[in-house]
């Protein structure tokens, strides 16, 4: 019988190479297979920090970027200071119960929760071991409610929140004074989750949504009479925007991009205008940056070999916390995070290491946001809204929503 959880260890130094990845990961997979039951137990220490990962489903792909981000911070930090992180992966399979699957082991005073993590069990954990978590990549539907989860005091989520596209979305539509608008949604529970953030902010600053519903009009991209109905109101009700909520190259994008469009009007997407038509167009660049982003993806790519994205940096951005947490030695099992201080000044990387080893709380230079967050309360982000033109010319605009 396979065990839901495999665990391996290293310090930082101990994981330096794809082949070294490799092997880990082949020693987990076998001693899944032989059914070890007391590799978690066997671990006498918790050390600095446990990452959690799937090892198997749909997002077990987003874990070699949030490993390598997760290293480069401590290999960096290691360079600053003479301290090593002592940090342990654990893959788990789907569905598995995580309270359960972690009963018998010593946990360190940081967790890294795995992709889009289950946040009741992952709050109870919390709660009932007294454990700060890291939620690196936490960015959609569940965060609406995460401040009333139990156990939400100590749920941290690293990444902005989708909410943020909106939010500089409706920013970008005011400055053009579009204010009248129609909204559609592909029906999803997370693009409807959007459209009805889009609709409360944009109607608190003044837009007006106009045509036959009170809310998102729900259209199947597959339903050609819909869309083709969705064409008829648009020409007669003459909106200066169509807000469109749905995935890249979903059904119902490739059919609005099919069909024509007052040249009045403007598209707007949720995510980057990457097709040409003849209509202007406006989206947002799903890749949150921060503050050190540049930096940060000028040593990945010499690490590694390869551009970054928003999950490499996810991964770096709790390294950076977890290496906080490192250099204050007076931390109990439940302070993980004392170390943080969300409202301090933004210092370099090398200098927040310094601070945090004398005793104070700082705040890092954030790859993937302002690392503004607190318990419960995802960080804000730089992003970056799209403006393509009909002649297919594009132009971009930096929002910072977490500039004072």
């Amino acid at each position: 019988m396979a065990t839901d959880l495999t665990c391996r260890r290293w310090t930082d130094c101990g994981m330096t190479t794809d082949s070294w990845r490799r092997i880990w990961r082949s020693l987990g997979v076998i001693a899944a297979m032989l059914g070890s039951q007391t590799l978690v137990a066997a671990i006498p220490q918790p050390g600095h920090a446990l990452m959690l990962l799937p090892s198997e489903g749909a997002i077990a792909g987003l874990g070699d970027g949030l490993r390598r981000g997760f290293l480069l911070a401590q290999e960096q930090s290691r360079l600053c200071t003479d301290k090593q992180t002592d940090w342990s992966v654990g893959w788990l399979s789907p569905g598995a119960d995580l309270t359960e699957k972690l009963r018998h082991r010593a946990l360190p005073p940081l967790l890294v929760a795995p992709p889009a993590a289950a946040l009741v069990p992952t709050g109870l954990l919390a709660e009932r071991r007294q454990r700060q978590v890291l939620l690196p990549l936490q960015r959609g539907i569940s965060l609406q409610q995460l401040a009333s989860r139990p156990g939400s005091d100590r749920l941290w989520p690293v990444s902005a929140s989708r909410s943020l596209e909106i939010d500089v979305l409706v920013k970008a539509l005011l400055e053009q004074n579009r204010l009248k608008f129609m909204l559609i949604t592909d029906g999803t529970a997370d693009q409807q989750q959007l459209a009805d953030r889009f609709l409360e902010t944009m109607g608190n600053q003044g837009g007006e949504l106009i045509g036959l519903e009170p809310s998102a009009r729900v259209i199947n991209g597959d339903d050609t009479k819909a869309v083709e109905q969705l064409a008829f109101d648009v020409d007669w009700f003459r909106p200066l925007a169509l807000v469109v909520m749905t995935s890249e190259n979903s059904s119902l994008m490739k059919e609005i991009l099919k069909q024509r469009w007052p040249q009045s009007m403007q598209l707007v997407w949720n995510v980057s205008p990457s097709h040409s038509t003849p209509t202007s167009q406006l989206g947002v660049d799903e890749a949150n940056r921060g503050p050190g982003w540049d930096n940060f993806s000028s040593n990945f790519s010499e690490r590694f070999g390869y551009e970054p994205g928003m999950i490499e940096a996810s991964g770096y951005d709790a390294g950076q916390l977890v290496a906080l947490s490192v250099m204050n030695q007076s931390l109990s099992g439940g302070q993980g995070m004392k170390s943080f201080d969300s409202e301090a000044s933004i210092e370099p990387y090398c200098r927040s290491l310094r601070l945090a080893a004398s005793g104070k709380a700082t705040r890092t230079n954030g790859a993937g946001s302002n690392m503004d967050m607190k318990a419960a309360t995802p960080p804000t982000a730089i992003l970056e809204v799209i403006q393509k033109d009909a002649n297919g010319v594009e132009s971009r605009t930096t929002y910072n929503l977490g500039a004072s």
